[in-house]
C-alpha cells in the first residue's frame, strides 16, 4: 500500500526544514533589542554603581574636610566669682573676679592632615574601583539574561520543527497500522513522542518567560523587545591580551590593589597620628574698675606616656590589615588567572566542537535521513525508518544548540571582564577644591 504522496513528500522535506533553513533567518521586526544596547541599559540602571558613585563622592568630600585645620574655639567665661562674704555675687569689688574671652587653636600637624586626607583620597580610589567592578558584574549578568532568552527562542523553533516531523511520524504509523504494514505498538510509541514533546515544549516557553522576566529586570520595559541576531563568537584581541599580560586591568584585581593602597593609607594615617598636636589659647580678662585687665597665652599639647599599648598598637593594627589586603590581592589574581585561562581553553574548545557540528556531526545526522529515505525508495525500508532519522537528526541540532549556549556564556563572561565603556562608565570622582 503506498501512503499519501502529500504525506510523503512532507516527510521527505522534514530534515530541510528543521536543519537546512538556518535558525537565524526568522524575520526580525524594526525595533530589536541588540546585546549591545541591553548592555548599555543595565549599565546605566546599574544600582551597585551608583551606590558606589555615591561613595566615591563622600570619600572626595572627606578628604578636602581631613586636609583642614579645626575650627577655632571660642569660650567666655567668669572666673573668681565670690559666693560669700560682702562681695557676694559681686563682678567688679574683688580684684580676682575677671570676666574672660578665649580663643583656642588647635595646630594640627601639616604630615597629619595630608596623612588624613590621602587616607580618603585613597578610599575614594577604592570605592571607584568597587563601582567598575559593579559595572563589569552588571553587563556580564545582562548579557547572560540576553543570551539566555535568545537560546531559549531558538530552542523553541527547533522543538516546533520536531513537532512537525513528530506528527507526519503519527500520521505515517496510523497509515501504516490501517493498511496492516504497522502495529498498535508503533502507533502509541508515536503517540507518546508528540506528549513527551508537548511537555518539553511547555518548560521551554517556561524558560523564556523567566528569561524574559530576568531580561527585564536588567533593562526594564525594552527587554520585552524582540532580540536581533546574537554577536559573533569569537575570541577578541583584547580577551587574549587580559589572559597574558593585562590581568591589572580587570576590575577584581584593581579593586584589590586599590585596598592594598588603602590599608597602607591608614597605615600612614596611624603612624602620624602617633604625634602630638599644639594646641594654643589666648585669653583676654576684665575686672573691675578699680583692677588692670588681663591677658593670658597657654600652650598645650598631649602627653603619648602609654605609647607601647595606645598609638603603637593602632599602627600595628593597621600593617595587620594592610597585610591581609595583600594576601586577599594574591588570592584574587591567583583565581582570576586561573578561571580566565579555564574558560578560555573551554572556550576555544567549544569553538572546535561547534566547527565539528557544523562540518561532520550535522551532515552526518542528514545523510542518515537521506539514507533512510533511499531505502525507503527501494523498498527495503519503512517510512517509521525516515522520520525516526529525521528525529535524530533534530535532537542533534537540539545538541548544539545546547553547546553553542554554553559557549555563548564563556563568551560573555570573558568579553566583560572588563566593562564596555558607555556613558555610565565615566570616573564619579569629582576635582578637590
Amino acid at each position: 500500500m503506498h501512503f499519501p504522496r502529500r504525506l510523503l513528500q512532507a516527510l521527505l522535506l522534514a530534515p530541510a526544514l528543521g536543519l537546512a533553513a538556518p535558525i537565524d533567518a526568522l524575520a526580525q521586526p524594526a525595533s530589536t533589542l541588540s546585546l549591545e544596547e541591553a548592555v548599555a541599559l543595565a549599565t546605566s540602571r546599574a544600582a551597585t554603581a551608583e551606590t558606589s558613585r555615591g561613595s566615591v563622592e563622600s570619600a572626595v568630600q572627606m578628604a578636602v574636610a581631613a586636609g583642614q585645620l579645626p575650627d577655632p574655639i571660642l569660650k567666655f567665661g567668669l572666673e573668681n566669682v565670690p559666693v560669700t562674704g560682702p562681695d557676694q555675687f559681686s563682678l567688679t569689688r574683688d580684684f580676682m573676679t575677671m570676666r574672660s574671652i578665649s580663643v583656642m587653636q588647635e595646630f594640627t600637624r601639616s604630615d597629619k592632615r595630608r596623612a588624613r586626607a590621602e587616607r580618603f583620597e585613597a578610599e575614594a580610589a577604592a570605592a571607584e574601583a568597587q563601582r567598575t567592578v559593579g559595572l563589569a558584574s552588571a553587563q556580564r549578568g545582562v548579557a547572560a539574561a540576553w543570551l539566555e532568552r535568545w537560546y531559549a527562542e531558538q530552542a523553541e523553533v527547533i522543538l516546533g520543527h520536531h513537532g512537525h516531523a513528530l506528527e507526519l511520524e503519527l500520521q505515517a504509523a496510523t497509515a501504516a497500522y490501517r493498511s496492516g504494514r504497522g502495529t498498535r505498538a508503533d502507533v502509541l510509541a508515536a503517540e507518546m513522542e508528540i506528549q513527551k514533546l508537548q511537555d518539553q515544549r511547555d518548560e521551554n516557553r517556561a524558560a523564556i518567560e523567566a528569561a524574559a522576566a530576568n531580561l527585564e529586570r536588567w533593562v526594564g520595559q525594552a527587554g520585552s523587545r524582540p532580540l536581533s541576531e546574537r554577536p559573533l563568537l569569537a575570541i577578541s584581541p583584547r580577551v587574549r591580551q587580559l589572559a597574558q599580560s593585562e590581568i591589572d586591568a580587570i576590575p577584581e584585581m584593581a579593586a584589590s590593589q586599590r585596598d592594598i593602597a588603602l590599608a597602607e593609607a591608614d597605615i600612614r594615617a596611624a603612624t602620624e597620628a602617633r604625634k602630638p598636636d599644639v594646641t594654643v589659647e589666648l585669653t583676654y580678662s576684665q575686672r573691675g574698675p578699680a583692677f588692670s585687665n588681663m591677658a593670658s597665652l597657654n600652650v598645650s599639647f598631649p602627653v603619648p606616656w602609654d605609647r607601647g599599648n595606645r598609638q603603637d598598637r593602632e599602627v600595628a593594627a593597621k600593617l595587620a590589615n594592610a597585610q591581609e589586603a595583600r594576601a586577599k590581592s594574591e588570592v584574587v589574581a591567583r583565581n582570576t588567572k586561573a578561571q580566565i585561562a579555564a574558560k578560555l581553553a573551554e572556550l576555544k574548545r567549544n569553538l572546535e566542537r561547534l566547527q565539528r557540528y557544523d562540518e561532520k556531526t550535522l551532515p552526518l545526522a542528514n545523510a542518515q535521513a537521506d539514507a533512510a529515505l533511499t531505502a525507503y525508495r527501494a523498498n527495503t525500508g519503512t517510512l517509521l525508518a525516515v522520520a525516526a532519522a529525521n528525529h535524530r537528526a533534530i535532537e542533534t541540532a537540539m545538541e548544539r544548540l545546547t553547546l553553542e549556549a554554553r559557549t555563548a556564556k564563556l563568551w560573555a563572561d570573558l568579553t566583560y571582564l572588563i566593562p564596555l565603556p558607555t556613558a555610565q562608565t565615566e570616573p564619579a570622582t569629582g576635582e578637590s577644591k
